[in-house]
């Protein structure tokens, strides 16, 4: 079983169909549990939907999901050097950040992160992705709207209270800003 050879092409010796040997360009993905459960079928997620559209219909690209279930850009932030360090020989052409769902709960609950910090996270981030990777895009995907009902029923009495549609707006504005501030991209889910 062989192939043959032609420039940067190979075509395959069974199919007969070609395909670049070339190293492809990643997107990488960093984020919450909206990230990290980004890529599940049952949800038919906006990773599922990149690897989709990159990695199977035009095989231009591949995608990383490194999303951490649970994570504020406080705990995001902390682990973010050895991601990178991980990933130092793979530099990839574009970086989302996507925080702010559980930076945005009530103040008292373990996940908060006040409005300040969180904007100065997400600079923080870009600065350390940029730092290691100076060609790469980065996007700032502000929190979704939440329905606070439908939150609060799907989770029990453990996080009953604890979002608001106000809150996540106001967070939303922030990533805003802080992609501005930091001259990145921004996506704006919220509006």
């Amino acid at each position: 079983m062989s192939s043959t050879i032609q420039g940067a092409k190979q075509t395959g010796a069974n199919s007969g169909i070609d395909f670049s040997m070339a190293a492809r360009p990643c997107f990488w993905l960093f984020g919450d549990s909206i990230t990290q459960y980004c890529s599940k079928l049952e949800y038919t997620g906006w990773g599922l939907l990149l690897v989709d559209a990159y990695t199977s219909e035009y095989r231009c690209a591949d995608i990383v999901n490194r999303g951490l279930s649970g994570y504020n850009s406080r705990w995001g932030l902390m682990v973010l050097p050895k991601l990178l360090r991980q990933h130092a020989g793979e530099p990839p052409a574009l970086v989302t950040i996507f925080f702010g769902a559980n930076d945005c709960v009530i103040p008292e609950a373990r996940q908060h992160v006040p409005l300040p910090e969180y904007k100065k996270n997400l600079q923080a981030m870009a600065t350390v992705i940029r730092d290691a990777w100076p060609d790469a895009v980065v996007v700032f995907i502000t929190p979704p709207p939440v329905d606070v009902d439908k939150w609060d029923q799907a989770k029990g009495h453990l996080t009953k209270g604890q979002r608001s549609l106000e809150n996540a707006g106001a967070y939303a504005e922030a990533t805003v800003e802080a992609a501005a501030a930091a001259g990145g991209a921004s996506l704006d889910l919220f509006s």
